[in-house]
Protein backbone atom coordinates (compact mmCIF):
# COMPACT_ATOMS: atom_id res chain seq x y z
CA UNK A 1 0.00 0.00 0.00
CA UNK A 2 2.94 2.35 0.59
CA UNK A 3 3.55 2.48 -3.12
CA UNK A 4 0.20 4.20 -3.63
CA UNK A 5 0.62 6.84 -0.91
CA UNK A 6 1.77 10.40 -1.37
CA UNK A 7 5.32 9.29 -0.62
CA UNK A 8 5.08 6.09 -2.68
CA UNK A 9 7.04 5.34 -5.83
CA UNK A 10 3.92 5.28 -8.00
CA UNK A 11 2.83 8.75 -6.92
CA UNK A 12 6.35 10.15 -7.33
CA UNK A 13 6.62 8.57 -10.77
CA UNK A 14 3.30 10.03 -11.90
CA UNK A 15 4.26 13.43 -10.51
CA UNK A 16 7.56 13.40 -12.38
CA UNK A 17 5.82 12.28 -15.58
CA UNK A 18 3.40 15.16 -15.19
CA UNK A 19 6.26 17.61 -14.65
CA UNK A 20 7.98 16.44 -17.84
CA UNK A 21 4.73 16.79 -19.79
CA UNK A 22 4.42 20.36 -18.49
CA UNK A 23 8.07 20.99 -19.37
CA UNK A 24 7.48 19.64 -22.88
CA UNK A 25 4.48 21.92 -23.43
CA UNK A 26 6.39 24.97 -22.18
CA UNK A 27 9.37 24.10 -24.38
CA UNK A 28 7.23 23.75 -27.50
CA UNK A 29 5.46 27.04 -26.82
CA UNK A 30 8.75 28.88 -26.33
CA UNK A 31 10.11 27.36 -29.55
CA UNK A 32 7.27 28.80 -31.64
CA UNK A 33 8.99 32.17 -32.32
CA UNK A 34 11.87 30.13 -33.89
CA UNK A 35 14.61 32.55 -32.80
CA UNK A 36 14.02 31.40 -29.22
CA UNK A 37 14.59 27.69 -29.93
CA UNK A 38 18.17 27.75 -28.63
CA UNK A 39 17.26 29.41 -25.36
CA UNK A 40 14.20 27.18 -24.99
CA UNK A 41 16.22 23.97 -25.41
CA UNK A 42 18.81 25.27 -22.95
CA UNK A 43 16.09 26.02 -20.40
CA UNK A 44 14.44 22.64 -21.03
CA UNK A 45 17.67 20.78 -20.21
CA UNK A 46 18.23 22.96 -17.15
CA UNK A 47 14.78 22.15 -15.77
CA UNK A 48 14.93 18.52 -16.91
CA UNK A 49 18.19 17.81 -15.11
CA UNK A 50 16.80 19.29 -11.90
CA UNK A 51 13.72 17.07 -12.23
CA UNK A 52 15.81 13.96 -12.86
CA UNK A 53 17.91 14.68 -9.78
CA UNK A 54 14.78 15.18 -7.65
CA UNK A 55 15.98 18.63 -6.69
CA UNK A 56 13.36 20.94 -5.27
CA UNK A 57 12.13 22.82 -8.29
CA UNK A 58 9.21 24.53 -10.01
CA UNK A 59 9.19 23.69 -13.70
CA UNK A 60 8.11 27.03 -15.13
CA UNK A 61 10.17 29.08 -12.65
CA UNK A 62 13.35 27.14 -13.41
CA UNK A 63 12.66 27.21 -17.14
CA UNK A 64 12.09 30.96 -17.21
CA UNK A 65 15.17 31.60 -15.07
CA UNK A 66 17.46 29.72 -17.47
CA UNK A 67 15.68 31.08 -20.56
CA UNK A 68 16.32 34.69 -19.54
CA UNK A 69 19.88 34.05 -18.39
CA UNK A 70 20.98 32.19 -21.53
CA UNK A 71 18.88 33.87 -24.21
CA UNK A 72 21.73 35.64 -26.03
CA UNK A 73 24.13 32.71 -26.05
CA UNK A 74 21.28 30.32 -26.82
CA UNK A 75 20.40 32.35 -29.90
CA UNK A 76 24.04 32.41 -31.09
CA UNK A 77 24.34 28.64 -30.63
CA UNK A 78 21.07 28.15 -32.49
CA UNK A 79 22.28 30.33 -35.35
CA UNK A 80 25.57 28.41 -35.63
CA UNK A 81 23.82 25.04 -35.63
CA UNK A 82 21.24 26.18 -38.20
CA UNK A 83 23.98 27.31 -40.59
CA UNK A 84 25.93 24.06 -40.14
CA UNK A 85 22.76 21.99 -40.50
CA UNK A 86 21.77 23.81 -43.69
CA UNK A 87 25.21 23.28 -45.26
CA UNK A 88 25.12 19.58 -44.34
CA UNK A 89 21.63 19.24 -45.82
CA UNK A 90 22.84 20.81 -49.08
CA UNK A 91 25.84 18.46 -49.13
CA UNK A 92 23.58 15.46 -48.48
CA UNK A 93 21.26 16.33 -51.37
CA UNK A 94 24.18 16.90 -53.72
CA UNK A 95 25.84 13.63 -52.66
CA UNK A 96 22.57 11.71 -53.03
CA UNK A 97 22.07 13.17 -56.51
CA UNK A 98 25.60 12.24 -57.46
CA UNK A 99 25.53 8.78 -55.94
CA UNK A 100 21.99 7.44 -56.39
CA UNK A 101 20.77 9.31 -59.47
CA UNK A 102 23.98 9.43 -61.48
CA UNK A 103 25.17 6.06 -60.15
CA UNK A 104 28.54 7.21 -58.86
CA UNK A 105 30.19 5.00 -56.22
CA UNK A 106 32.11 7.99 -54.93
CA UNK A 107 28.81 9.80 -54.50
CA UNK A 108 27.41 6.92 -52.42
CA UNK A 109 30.50 7.03 -50.22
CA UNK A 110 30.05 10.76 -49.76
CA UNK A 111 26.43 10.18 -48.68
CA UNK A 112 27.58 7.97 -45.80
CA UNK A 113 30.32 10.45 -44.91
CA UNK A 114 27.84 13.33 -44.75
CA UNK A 115 25.39 11.25 -42.69
CA UNK A 116 28.21 10.51 -40.26
CA UNK A 117 29.10 14.19 -39.98
CA UNK A 118 25.40 14.99 -39.43
CA UNK A 119 25.32 12.52 -36.53
CA UNK A 120 28.31 14.29 -34.96
CA UNK A 121 26.62 17.66 -35.54
CA UNK A 122 23.40 16.45 -33.89
CA UNK A 123 25.33 15.14 -30.87
CA UNK A 124 27.30 18.37 -30.48
CA UNK A 125 24.08 20.36 -30.78
CA UNK A 126 22.42 18.45 -27.93
CA UNK A 127 25.50 18.61 -25.74
CA UNK A 128 26.13 22.30 -26.39
CA UNK A 129 22.65 23.39 -25.30
CA UNK A 130 22.76 21.17 -22.22
CA UNK A 131 26.23 22.44 -21.28
CA UNK A 132 25.12 26.04 -21.77
CA UNK A 133 22.35 25.36 -19.26
CA UNK A 134 24.90 24.36 -16.62
CA UNK A 135 28.29 25.95 -17.32
CA UNK A 136 29.35 29.56 -17.74
CA UNK A 137 31.57 29.51 -20.85
CA UNK A 138 31.77 31.38 -24.14
CA UNK A 139 30.32 29.87 -27.32
CA UNK A 140 33.59 28.53 -28.74
CA UNK A 141 34.53 26.76 -25.51
CA UNK A 142 31.01 25.36 -25.17
CA UNK A 143 31.13 23.89 -28.68
CA UNK A 144 34.63 22.50 -28.16
CA UNK A 145 33.68 20.87 -24.87
CA UNK A 146 30.47 19.51 -26.38
CA UNK A 147 32.49 17.73 -29.05
CA UNK A 148 35.04 16.38 -26.54
CA UNK A 149 32.45 15.08 -24.10
CA UNK A 150 30.18 13.59 -26.78
CA UNK A 151 33.14 11.50 -27.99
CA UNK A 152 34.41 10.72 -24.49
CA UNK A 153 30.96 9.37 -23.55
CA UNK A 154 30.26 7.74 -26.91
CA UNK A 155 27.93 4.92 -25.68
CA UNK A 156 25.64 7.41 -23.92
CA UNK A 157 25.80 9.69 -26.95
CA UNK A 158 24.71 6.89 -29.29
CA UNK A 159 21.82 5.91 -27.01
CA UNK A 160 20.70 9.53 -26.77
CA UNK A 161 20.88 10.07 -30.53
CA UNK A 162 18.90 6.90 -31.24
CA UNK A 163 16.23 7.86 -28.72
CA UNK A 164 16.03 11.51 -29.81
CA UNK A 165 16.09 10.94 -33.57
CA UNK A 166 13.93 7.81 -33.40
CA UNK A 167 11.21 9.37 -31.25
CA UNK A 168 11.26 12.57 -33.31
CA UNK A 169 10.84 10.58 -36.52
CA UNK A 170 7.99 8.58 -34.97
CA UNK A 171 6.33 11.84 -33.94
CA UNK A 172 6.53 13.13 -37.51
CA UNK A 173 4.68 10.01 -38.68
CA UNK A 174 2.09 10.21 -35.90
CA UNK A 175 1.71 13.84 -34.89
CA UNK A 176 -0.47 13.17 -31.84
CA UNK A 177 2.36 11.10 -30.36
CA UNK A 178 4.18 14.34 -29.51
CA UNK A 179 2.34 14.48 -26.18
CA UNK A 180 4.31 11.38 -25.16
CA UNK A 181 7.47 11.49 -27.26
CA UNK A 182 8.64 15.00 -26.38
CA UNK A 183 8.46 14.45 -22.60
CA UNK A 184 10.18 11.09 -23.13
CA UNK A 185 12.97 12.70 -25.18
CA UNK A 186 13.49 15.34 -22.51
CA UNK A 187 13.57 12.70 -19.78
CA UNK A 188 16.04 10.39 -21.56
CA UNK A 189 18.37 13.24 -22.58
CA UNK A 190 18.20 14.91 -19.16
CA UNK A 191 18.88 11.61 -17.41
CA UNK A 192 21.96 10.95 -19.54
CA UNK A 193 23.25 14.51 -19.22
CA UNK A 194 22.70 14.45 -15.46
CA UNK A 195 24.78 11.29 -15.16
CA UNK A 196 27.57 12.63 -17.39
CA UNK A 197 27.75 16.04 -15.70
CA UNK A 198 27.77 14.47 -12.25
CA UNK A 199 30.71 12.32 -13.29
CA UNK A 200 32.54 15.26 -14.87
CA UNK A 201 32.09 17.45 -11.82
CA UNK A 202 33.23 14.65 -9.54
CA UNK A 203 36.19 13.33 -11.48
CA UNK A 204 37.09 16.51 -13.43
CA UNK A 205 38.08 14.93 -16.74
CA UNK A 206 41.51 16.30 -17.82
CA UNK A 207 40.50 16.75 -21.46
CA UNK A 208 37.61 18.94 -20.43
CA UNK A 209 39.76 21.03 -18.11
CA UNK A 210 42.26 21.62 -20.89
CA UNK A 211 39.43 22.81 -23.11
CA UNK A 212 38.52 25.40 -20.50
CA UNK A 213 35.33 24.12 -18.88
CA UNK A 214 34.49 26.12 -15.81
CA UNK A 215 32.75 24.65 -12.81
CA UNK A 216 30.42 27.63 -12.44
CA UNK A 217 26.77 26.64 -12.79
CA UNK A 218 23.91 28.91 -13.72
CA UNK A 219 23.01 29.10 -10.04
CA UNK A 220 26.52 30.37 -9.26
CA UNK A 221 26.35 32.84 -12.12
CA UNK A 222 23.09 34.27 -10.84
CA UNK A 223 24.41 34.54 -7.30
CA UNK A 224 27.47 36.40 -8.53
CA UNK A 225 25.26 38.89 -10.34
Amino acid sequence: MNGFGLDGKLFKGLTKAGDFIILAVITVLFCVPVITIGAALTAAFYSGIKLVRDEESYVYKDFWKSFKMNFAQGFLLELIHVVIGFLLFVDLRASAQWGFVQGSRAGVIFVFVVVGVMAVWAAVMLYSFSMLSRYDNNIIVTLKNALIISVHHLPQTIIMLIATVGLTYFSCLYFTAFIVTIPLILYVDSYIFSSIFKQLEKESVPSVQEAGTEEDTNEDKEEEE
